[in-house]
């Protein structure tokens, strides 16, 4: 992409990064389990303030030790990870 600098001088802008996050998913370390939803797992909870967000507890204790954060939340219905657990009520 270009776009002109200070003197009107035309200048080359280099593309976002993309690729590697700044923190890699549960998917990406250990794979998926096939058949399997992150909401299926034991390790999925909610979190509630205002409304709720949903959290793996194994994800918060390796990669965000416990912080609550926006990036720590996850989607139900994402692949479960290799580090699956069957929920004990039916999962």
């Amino acid at each position: 992409m270009k776009n002109l600098d200070l003197f009107g001088n035309e200048v080359d802008i280099p593309d976002p990064p993309r690729g590697r996050k700044k923190t890699p998913t549960m998917q990406e370390m250990f794979g998926t389990t096939e058949g399997k939803t992150c909401g299926d797992c034991i390790n999925c909870y909610g979190y509630s303030q205002s409304r709720t967000w949903y959290k793996c507890s194994l994800w918060l204790k390796l990669c965000f030790r416990g912080k609550h954060s926006a990036a720590s939340d996850i989607r139900l219905k994402n692949p479960a990870c290799g580090k699956f657990v069957k929920d004990s009520d039916g999962g």
